[in-house]
């Protein structure tokens, strides 16, 4: 599963890996599960993508704006990644622009955690 839950400090951080993604039917899978699992919550939203190994495109950058600015602008979140490297810098730059919370990279899941968390 792509999306899960991942308990730190007493704090459920939701958890994205995109490794299983290899086409962009599958990263778009990807983010209807986490807009799902964002209409499930409440309060400050605490989130951790892992890219490393994940597939990037054009229309997946499209959709992650449009929720975006649709959705989870609306409310507080705490953003981090890993794995993110090469041209997924530059489309998660790109994405910061559009959020209001932005994600900010991480080079191992446990110092993304603790950020998250603290």
């Amino acid at each position: 599963m792509a999306v899960s839950y991942i308990s730190h400090r007493n704090k459920q951080v939701l958890f994205i890996e995109y490794k299983e993604c290899k086409t962009v039917q599958d990263t778009l899978k990807v983010l209807d599960e986490i807009k799902a699992e964002f209409f499930k919550t409440s309060g400050v939203w605490l989130t951790l993508h892992d890219f490393s190994g994940g597939y990037g495109s054009t229309e997946f950058m499209k959709r992650a704006n449009q929720y975006a600015k649709e959705y989870y602008n609306t409310r507080p979140s705490k953003n981090a990644a890993i794995g993110v490297s090469g041209m997924k810098k530059v489309l998660l730059q790109g994405y910061n622009m559009v959020v209001k919370d932005k994600v900010l990279p991480f080079g191992t899941l446990e110092e993304a955690l603790d950020y998250l968390t603290k």
